[in-house]
């Protein structure tokens, strides 16, 4: 039905009233609807939160508080350890570092060797007043190596020991004890060729220290006279362990053409695949050399032998249990060769050391060589030729892993 229309004149008629009390009517009704939908609304969310468990209340508002008192402690580290906290407050302890060492820490005197990527340099550690020998070389792998097996070798008394490493941005330096006795080397040029209980003496010596790097699954690789020195004592002690190869357990093997010619195995100067024989047949070498001041592949005039098919020139006056020896340690099958086969220390040739006083150092050596005193160097004078990089090339700017260390000996 069409709504009757009003004029301005009708206003105030009894149909404009009636008309005017309806509209009220009909608004006041629709606010009693929103009215009754809102509080059906809230009737139902009062019911939802009725409904809720106790528990559910609970746990909420423990997380709630829980979230508050973790902001509240992030801003404030030592506001848990207010009144009505039961958290005690730990006691402020500094981390402890590491000691470390470095060039600084180091006075530098002679030069004690050298070789194609390193040399060796006596040196004062001044902090502590003590001799030591101190080896620079290039950052490479192999130098890392050195510091493995220097690392084990600590575990050995015929071993050259280390009293830590550590490395600059081009150089990396590994501190050695200093061993005052020079080298075997020197030692068989000064007295010629050696009496057979002298040979047995330190040819023994030398197996327990290779035998302990065996073990270790250790292989030295550059076993002769110039890298076996003696100490105050006149004991060895095996150094140089710049060629070494460790994980070489079990059947594990390597190749390459490594080390010094004339002590180089056949197996390894054929290029075939070796392991722990290669050393067996350098120590063959020294022995022979100890004996007789002569390489075994070389004549009278010094002609060089082919070591992969001559057989060694042993003079009459060897002993049978020395020329026995030799034979063992020279086979050029490496699968046959003592050392690697057999029991070395069973042999007749050590029929008289007793292997248990030799381990602990309580045999005494047969003589004392000649000891330069420590005193008897001089300082370097101006710069070091420990830096001279016209002789040591530049390693570059790589960072040797896990290669610098201080022995927990000396930590203070």
């Amino acid at each position: 039905m069409k709504p009757k229309c009003f004029q301005k004149n009708d206003r105030g008629s009894g149909a404009w009233r009636k008309m005017k009390r309806s509209r009220e009517d009909d608004k006041e009704k629709s606010d009693e609807r929103r009215m009754s939908k809102k509080a059906k609304k809230s009737e139902k969310s009062f019911e939802k939160n009725k409904n809720m468990g106790e528990e559910s209340r609970k746990e909420i508002k423990e997380q709630e508080e829980k979230k508050k008192f973790q902001q509240k402690r992030s801003r404030s580290p030592e506001s848990s350890t207010g009144e009505g906290s039961s958290r005690k407050k730990r006691p402020c302890v500094p981390a402890t570092r590491p000691a470390s060492i470095n060039i600084d820490c180091f006075r530098f005197h002679s030069e004690l060797g050298r070789g194609a990527f390193a040399k060796v340099m006596m040196a004062t550690w001044t902090s502590r007043k003590q001799r030591v020998a101190m080896k620079v070389s290039e950052k490479t792998p192999e130098t890392e190596m050195e510091v493995r097996v220097l690392k084990v070798a600590k575990g050995s008394p015929f071993l050259c020991h280390a009293y830590g490493a550590f490395q600059s941005k081009s150089h990396a330096y590994i501190v050695l004890e200093y061993i005052r006795g020079g080298t075997l080397m020197a030692a068989m040029r000064k007295t010629g060729h050696l009496k057979e209980d002298t040979i047995a003496f330190y040819a023994a010596e030398m197996i327990c220290g290779l035998q302990f790097l065996h073990s270790n699954g250790i292989i030295h690789l550059d076993l002769k006279p110039a890298n076996i020195l003696l100490d105050g004592e006149s004991h060895i002690k095996i150094a140089d362990f710049g060629l070494a190869m460790d994980n070489m357990v079990g059947n594990n093997t390597t190749t390459g053409l490594v080390g010094t010619f004339r002590y180089m195995a056949p197996e390894v100067i054929q290029g075939e695949e070796y392991g722990a024989a290669a050393d067996w047949w350098s120590l063959g070498i020294i022995i022979y050399q100890m004996a007789t001041s002569t390489f075994p592949f070389s004549t009278t005039d010094g002609k060089q032998l082919s070591a992969l098919k001559d057989e060694p020139f042993y003079p009459r006056w060897l002993s049978k249990e020395l020329v026995d020896l030799l034979q063992a340690l020279l086979k050029k099958d490496q699968h046959l060769r003592l050392g690697t086969t057999g029991n070395i220390r069973k042999h007749p040739f050590f029929h008289h050391i007793d292997w248990v006083k030799l381990e602990n150092r309580q045999v005494q050596p047969p003589f004392q060589l000649a000891v330069r005193s420590v005193e008897d160097f001089c300082d370097s004078d101006g710069d070091s030729p420990f830096f001279s990089r016209n002789k040591i090339r530049n390693g570059g700017n790589r960072v040797l892993e896990d290669f610098s260390f201080l022995d927990p000996s000396l930590q203070e």
